[in-house]
This record gives C-alpha cells, sequence and structure tokens, in this order.
C-alpha cells in the first residue's frame, strides 16, 4: 500500500493543477486578508476568523471534489486504466491508494491555508489591523482542524464516488460545486448537525464564539459525531464496492 502511495505521487510530480488547487483552497485567506489591509479600522480575531471559515466551508469541499476526481479521471483519461488494474494489486488497494493520497493532499492543502492564516494575524496584528492574542488564536486553530477532519475524508469519498460513476471530470467538478454550495445550506440549521459538513462548521465556530454551536449541544454533538462517521464508512464502503465490480469498460 505504501509502495502505491508512492508511486501515486511520483505521477503527479509534474502536475500543475495541484497548484491551482492550492490557490483556490487559499481564497479564504486571500481575500480575508485583503480585506483586512484595505480596511482602516481594527478587526478581531474572531471576525476575521468567521469570515475565513465561511469562505472555507464552501470552497474546500469544491477543491477536494476536484483534487480526487482529478486523481481517477487521469487513468481515464491517459487511457492507462485497463493497465492500472492489471499490475497485479486488488483493485480495492487501488482505489484506497487513491483515495489516501487525497485525503493527504486535502490535509496538507488545510495545513498550508491554517499557516497562512496565523501568519497573516500576526502581520495584520503587528500592524495594529487586528486585536489577538496567542491562546485565542491557538483556539480557533483547534477548531479548523477538528473541521478539516470532519469534512476532508467525507467529502473525498463522495467525491470518489462520482468521479468512477460518471468517469468525466466536468460533471464531477460541477456536482462538487453543487455540493460545496448545498453544505452551506445546513450551516445555520439546528439540525444541520445531520450534515457533516453543517455539523464540521459550527464545530469550528464553537471555538471561535460558543453562542454559535446548537441550541441543543449535547444532542448535536453526539448525533453529528456518530452521523459524521456512519456516513464516512458508507460512502468508503459504496465506493470500494462500485470500484470494485467489473464493468463495460474492462470487458
Amino acid at each position: 500500500m505504501i509502495t502505491l502511495i508512492r508511486n501515486e505521487f511520483y505521477k503527479q510530480k509534474r502536475e500543475w493543477s495541484f497548484l491551482f488547487l492550492l490557490l483556490l483552497s487559499l481564497l479564504p485567506v486571500l481575500t480575508g486578508g485583503a480585506g483586512a489591509i484595505f480596511n482602516n479600522s481594527t478587526k478581531t480575531l474572531a471576525d476575521l476568523f468567521f469570515f475565513m471559515n465561511n469562505q472555507f466551508a464552501m470552497f474546500f469541499p469544491m477543491v477536494l471534489f476536484i483534487l480526487v476526481g482529478f486523481l481517477f479521471y487521469q487513468e481515464y483519461k491517459n487511457k492507462t486504466y485497463i493497465n492500472w488494474i492489471t499490475y497485479g494489486y486488488s483493485k480495492r488497494k487501488l482505489f484506497l491508494t487513491k483515495v489516501s493520497v487525497a485525503l493527504i493532499i486535502g490535509v496538507l492543502f488545510a495545513a498550508i491555508l491554517l499557516l497562512l492564516f496565523i501568519c497573516l494575524i500576526f502581520a495584520l496584528k503587528v500592524t495594529g489591523k487586528v486585536s489577538a492574542d496567542i491562546p485565542e488564536l491557538l483556539t480557533v486553530s483547534v477548531g479548523f482542524l477538528l473541521e478539516a477532519a470532519i469534512i476532508i475524508p467525507v467529502t473525498v469519498c463522495a467525491g470518489a464516488i462520482i468521479i468512477n460513476l460518471s468517469r468525466n471530470i466536468i460533471i464531477s467538478s460541477v456536482i462538487g460545486v453543487i455540493y460545496g454550495f448545498a453544505s452551506c445550506f445546513f450551516i445555520g440549521s439546528e439540525i444541520g448537525f445531520v450534515v457533516p459538513n453543517g455539523f464540521a462548521y459550527r464545530v469550528a465556530m464553537y471555538f471561535s464564539d460558543r453562542t454559535s454551536y446548537y441550541d441543543n449541544p449535547i444532542r448535536a454533538t453526539i448525533g453529528g459525531c456518530v452521523i459524521s462517521l456512519l456516513i464516512f464508512a458508507i460512502l468508503l464502503s459504496v465506493g470500494v464496492i462500485l470500484f470494485t465490480h467489473k464493468r463495460k469498460i474492462e470487458s
């Protein structure tokens, strides 16, 4: 499995598409930073995190959909699918390899975004454009990491299913955009914890503003965690089953 993951990264080393996806994933911080720099008023850390997290909740799922879609689509586009599945490894391992690579890259993108956000806060603090302290920054960072830990695996598995059903990166990308926007509809709902991305957003915002969490926090937290794990397990299982099933392209 490690060898397959290493080989997968080796295949991607000359792909500039990942740079575009990285820049897209950094948009929340870049736009938020630009707004803070050109705004004469002093912002709080909570204000900037609120703006960044709203954008992250919408754009990052789109990035993940395109990312995992591109990893699988390469085999269809380059007509290497048949050769790829006859390497001598099970199709289950090949599927999990692509998903694992997407997860690793997704985590790296999220980590880079968080580091950029931290650097932005320090830069704005030096110029007097933001009021923040280190404990507060560490607190919101924990919230963001928890949010990413929920969004990334669920979205990657969903994206893997769509690309292998459609075998079309355009269709997969369009559905990813719809998925990103649709996820935001559940952010403000009291039953939004049944949707992993909506639940992840509220978890992150809790670390910035506790009043933004659910009215029934125990039900929402337990329900959100259980449902998110269940949905992840279901999506992963469905993805494996669909991919291992013989299709016309293999005949």
